[in-house]
């Protein structure tokens, strides 16, 4: 059974352990964190962030972090663990419901996506944000692709 639920600290502790190592390279290549450092800090700026469980099992933490709480740019976000592979189904729908909520909310999001990430890349085309073309980002300049919507 799938359901989401406000995040808490055992649902951190929990997917800082089970992430999948897409998700730890890309954290690790965006700003050298650790998957619990990434999970605190962006549940941390995060105003409602929300678990994906599956059967009592957490499948992903994801929210949309923003610069204030009057704030209309939000930067979207989800960390995973191999659980959404085996459950993409009901993940696709579920993102789908709560992508087009948060694009109500905001006017614009915008993020960037390690581009060895690929399935990701193919789920944000298909969640219908726009993908900027490779570019430098992190420490290590390592190649991200910027990903963003702009209501009009």
């Amino acid at each position: 059974m799938y359901s989401l639920v406000p995040t808490t600290q055992e649902h951190i502790e929990e997917l800082a352990t089970t992430m999948r190592q897409v998700d730890r390279d890309e954290v690790w290549a965006a700003n050298h964190s650790t998957p619990l450092r990434a999970l605190t800090n962006g549940v941390s700026l995060t105003e409602e962030p929300f678990t994906g469980l599956v059967d009592g099992k957490v499948v992903c933490i994801f929210g949309v972090s923003t610069m204030s709480f009057l704030s209309e740019d939000g930067t979207p976000w989800l960390l995973g663990s191999d659980l959404i592979e085996e459950n993409k189904h009901v993940f696709l729908r579920m993102n789908r419901v709560y992508t087009r909520e948060i694009k109500k909310r905001y006017k614009s999001l915008s993020n960037y996506i390690d581009v060895r990430n690929t399935k990701t890349l193919v789920w944000l085309k298909w969640l219908g944000f726009t993908i900027h073309d490779p570019a430098p980002h992190g420490p290590d300049n390592m190649l991200f692709r910027k990903f963003e919507f702009r209501r009009k």
